[in-house]
């Protein structure tokens, strides 16, 4: 039986009960008028069973009130019954708020990032393979997602075709969602989002921003046993979308890699999650770095190889902005000035490397660095270094 259909019988048989007491309330005793007149057993009966009765009725009373509270209450986020495919709990919104255009209709979705155009399949609700060649979930039946997440540069959320302003530790709780796929309970993302809280109001908290995800972005939230995770057929997120270009990439070769380089390349807005602080997140931001690294090195060299010095630099040194210690980068930014014949440029890069790694580490560049320098400035033109003195 629902709690709620038990809260209204309680209510009723509360408020009979209390009726029928109030009906055969006993008679009050007659208290003596002076502390000196003997107390008699017929009065100390009635006192007792005045008293008996009402603690009677005030039990039916809080009883009655508290089947009040159940039935007029919001469910808890903890306890609402799972809707379709095990929705997270959250407060709704009238319906008209976030629902998803027809088929007829062309999607409103504006995300801040440009989306991979979907197969057939897809759109058909089959399943499509992931990079890792497990099986996705199907997607949504018209093929369409209405809410995107971009983390590979300042934090965005956008829905239908607006930006969504959501509360900082609601942005953290999205952002934590976004970086660990298999999601998490409510005591990992109270410990992770308000490790500050006690752990009763962190878990309210958790609950809180959960039905704040709901209200402004649409059911992007999925629940599986207890943990919360992401509905990625609901929720573009672009770290998904920069895996899967990077994934096929990497089954292809000229101008077809490049292209997909290029798009992928076109999801980074800036450094991931440039405007936030979390300490649980230091590892996945390394990662991410160095996956975009590893991007510009390769779209680095496909340009340089296709004759196009100026992007290759470019390349290089954007990739030298999220890694400033990345030798490799300014080895392919001196090619590509070596190729532009600013041979200043390379001497002055060479030079600020040097003294950098000296000042701060006591240390040398690499010996490919420094052979590669000789041999652009003909120096070393076999590129082995002889008796060429380093400087």
């Amino acid at each position: 039986m629902p709690a709620r259909l038990r809260a209204v019988i309680g209510a009723a048989l509360s408020l009979a009960a209390v009726a029928v007491l109030w009906r055969y309330r006993p008679e009050w005793p007659h208290l003596p008028s002076s502390l000196s007149a003997p107390v008699t057993t017929v009065l100390l009966r009635q006192l007792v069973l005045a008293a008996a009765w009402f603690l009677i009725l005030l039990l039916f009373v809080l009883l009655f009130v508290r089947s009040i509270i159940v039935v007029v209450a919001r469910p808890h986020p903890g306890t609402l019954p799972l809707r379709g495919a095990d929705i997270a709990p959250g407060p709704r919104r009238h319906a008209t708020a976030h629902a998803a255009p027809s088929s007829s209709r062309q999607p409103m979705f504006a995300p801040p990032f440009p989306l991979i155009p979907r197969g057939g399949s897809e759109r058909s609700g089959e399943h499509r393979t992931k990079p890792d060649g497990k099986a996705s979930e199907p997607s949504r039946p018209d093929g369409r997602r209405h809410a995107s997440l971009a983390l590979l540069g300042p934090l965005a959320a956008t829905a239908g075709t607006q930006a969504q302003r959501l509360r900082s530790k609601t942005r953290q709780l999205v952002a934590y969602l976004a970086l660990h796929p298999r999601g998490a309970t409510t005591d990992e993302l109270a410990s992770v989002v308000f490790a500050d809280l006690a752990e009763d109001r962190a878990r309210r908290r958790v609950w809180r921003s959960i039905s704040e995800v709901r209200a402004e972005l649409g059911d992007v939230l999925a629940r599986r046993g207890d943990r919360y995770l992401l509905d990625r057929t609901v929720v573009a997120v672009d770290i998904d979308e920069f895996d899967l270009l990077l994934a096929e990439a990497h089954t292809e070769r000229g101008a077809a890699r490049g292209r997909l380089l290029e798009r992928a390349l076109a999801l980074v807005r800036g450094d991931p999650l440039a405007d936030t602080d979390y300490p649980w997140a230091a590892g996945d931001l390394r990662h991410l770095r160095a996956k975009i690294v590893a991007l510009l090195h390769d779209l680095g060299e496909l340009r340089l190889a296709d004759g196009d010095a100026t992007g290759a630099l470019a390349a290089a040194e954007r990739a030298l902005e999220f890694d400033i210690d990345d030798e490799s980068a300014q080895r392919l930014a001196m090619r590509a000035e070596s190729t532009l014949g600013l041979r200043d440029a390379i001497v002055e890069r060479y030079e600020q490397l040097r003294t950098e790694l000296d000042q701060r580490f006591g240390l040398e560049p690499e010996q490919e660095t420094r052979v590669l320098y000789r041999r652009l400035l003909s120096q070393d033109p076999t590129g082995t270094e002889g008796s060429v003195v380093t400087r």
